[in-house]
């Protein structure tokens, strides 16, 4: 928990670009966040539960697969998961509560990031549960 919030912190210290839920194919080098508006919150699921999805590709096609790291956070600051490596053309879900939450995304390299929130059933990708 100290070391996501060190890694927050820096990250944010280095004026991190936030971006809401979802957005599809923004480039990153470094650090970008992703939020909820919390006025838009409004699932209904019958499990209680919702996949949080986050996929990377290459910005620069013709280079080798890389990976990005990830953390999910509640905008509450209950929780906090990860951190978990994604690689690229994986997507990387993880299941949610009901309340409003973030991901932070850190690459060394040019990737783009699609954060959603909802069924995976739209990409057409290989799938990792995180549990």
């Amino acid at each position: 928990m100290l070391v996501t919030i060190f890694i927050c912190t820096r990250a944010y210290s280095q004026g991190v670009p936030v971006y809401p839920i979802p957005f599809y194919n923004v480039e990153v080098n470094g650090y970008a966040t992703f939020r909820e508006a919390v006025e838009s919150i409004n699932r209904v699921s019958p499990a209680g539960k919702m996949d949080f999805n986050v996929m990377i590709t290459l910005s620069q096609p013709g280079h080798e697969k890389v990976q990005a790291t990830e953390w999910f956070y509640s905008l509450d600051s209950t929780e906090t998961m990860g951190p978990f490596t994604v690689t690229e053309g994986e997507v990387l879900s993880k299941e949610i509560d009901f309340n409003p939450w973030g991901a932070l995304v850190e690459s060394d390299c040019d990737i783009l990031v699609s954060v959603w929130i909802g069924s995976e059933s739209k990409s057409p990708l290989t799938r990792r549960k995180m549990k």
